[in-house]
């Protein structure tokens, strides 16, 4: 799939060239891949009521906003002023993601309505909704917006629209992905703040795929079939949520239990204003998050083969992943700011301390159990409570304190008493 561009500009940046460039809408959205808004690095396709009003940019001639590509095609010795074909298969949209799939959706909407003139817009609307339910689930389209426009013949001037408009593109050449995901965040910064925890996702993302095939451990992220089912502990060991290992990994390196929260943002990081934070990138590459998931997936064995069934359900909860990796970055005394190698070494040391632990005491979860569901009747954010009491047990497990839930729960109510 070839999409013709007319390169307005070049700068050849040695590890990789930065294009300007000019192609038809039509052109364009005819040619994106099936796959287009599934590139496994960008946010998922969200409800905006205002971006759901571009096509009236379009209908207005206005211009839109700049598309930024990227392709992994080498485009070199081109000059200022030629057409190219780019082939569409290797490229990914970095900004213009939300843009792009309302028009595609407008566009496959026209392709139906031209097949469909005779329907009465109810029954359109039925076969949209049939073939495209995301169109109506985000807000594109309504059964409203398709009688309007069946009735004022909206859907053939859009199609005049898009055939005479011209879009512009930023298109990279040569970007690795991780500096893609830098280019992706950069673009982002002005717009939604880009949390830490979405910044180790994308990271983590960046080195996963290489990793995956060879880590024995499966990922789930939320819109995954089975997603509930593992949440729910019917898993294998080795079984986690994506977003449960993000938030562990980021406890490990700052010794506090992180939280998960909603639309991949960690809200109380913003509050603080630690969004600037600096991530160090050499903890995202596959020796490290291969050292790490095999580390996480031998304690997960260790507490199944201890606890039984109960470890099972209970060691893939994300407070528990958060909360016992929290000791653990707290009892090694990790920091982002160390040496990766030396990182590396204080990884593989505690977690096999750890595994002796739990392997020789276990996490006693009976008592845990007993003592959560007393705590679970108090009208507080029980997740806060039990993520730092996890922590504080498995650091009592590593310092030999000989800890008990009992205890430790106690503490927590009289915190939250005061």
């Amino acid at each position: 799939m070839l999409l013709k561009i007319e390169i307005l500009d070049v700068k050849d940046l040695k590890d990789n060239i930065w294009f300007l460039c000019k192609g038809s809408l039509l052109d364009y959205l005819e040619k994106l891949k099936p796959s287009f808004y599934e590139y496994i690095i960008q946010r998922k396709i969200v409800k905006n009521r205002y971006l759901n009003t571009i096509v009236n940019t379009i209908l207005a001639g206005e211009p839109v906003p700049i598309i930024t590509l990227t392709t992994t095609n080498k485009l070199n010795d081109i000059a200022k002023g030629t057409f190219i074909n780019l082939e569409m298969e290797g490229v990914e949209i970095l900004d213009g993601l939300q843009r792009t799939f309302r028009l595609w959706a407008y566009y496959k909407i026209i392709e139906e309505f031209k097949t469909s003139k005779a329907l009465q817009p109810i029954d359109f609307a039925k076969k949209i909704k049939e073939s495209y339910p995301e169109f109506f689930d985000s807000g594109i389209i309504t059964l409203t917006k398709i009688k309007e426009y069946f009735k004022e013949g909206t859907f053939d001037k859009i199609e005049k629209a898009f055939q005479s408009f011209e879009v512009y593109f930023f298109v990279w050449s040569g970007l690795s992905s991780n500096k893609a995901i830098h280019k992706m965040l950069v673009l982002n910064a002005g717009q939604r703040p880009v949390s830490l925890t979405h910044q180790y996702e994308l990271l983590f993302l960046y080195v996963w795929e290489e990793v995956k095939a060879t880590s024995g451990i499966k990922l789930y992220r939320d819109r995954d079939p089975s997603a509930n089912k593992i949440k729910l502990g019917d898993r294998k060991t080795g079984e986690y949520m994506f977003s449960s290992v993000i938030a562990g990994l980021r406890s490990y390196l700052e010794n506090k239990p992180k939280r998960i929260s909603i639309d991949d943002l960690d809200i109380e990081d913003l509050q603080h204003g630690e969004n600037g934070f600096q991530i160090n990138e050499d903890i995202f590459t596959k020796p490290y998050i291969e050292i790490f998931l095999n580390k996480l997936k031998q304690t997960d064995e260790k507490v199944t083969e201890k606890e039984g069934e109960d470890g099972t359900k209970w060691f893939v909860r994300d407070t528990t992943i958060s909360g016992f990796l929290a000791g653990l970055g707290k009892y090694a005394n990790v920091s982002e700011s160390m040496p990766i190698d030396e990182i590396q070494k204080l990884t593989v040391r505690v977690f096999d301390e750890l595994a002796e632990k739990v392997l020789a005491n276990g996490f006693n979860l009976k008592e845990f159990q007993e003592e959560y569901y007393n705590l679970q009747s108090r009208t507080i954010n029980v997740g806060t409570y039990v993520r730092s009491i996890i922590m504080d047990y498995t650091l009592g497990m590593l310092t030999n304190s000989s800890p008990d839930w009992k205890t430790l729960f106690s503490k927590s109510k009289s915190k939250i008493s005061s």
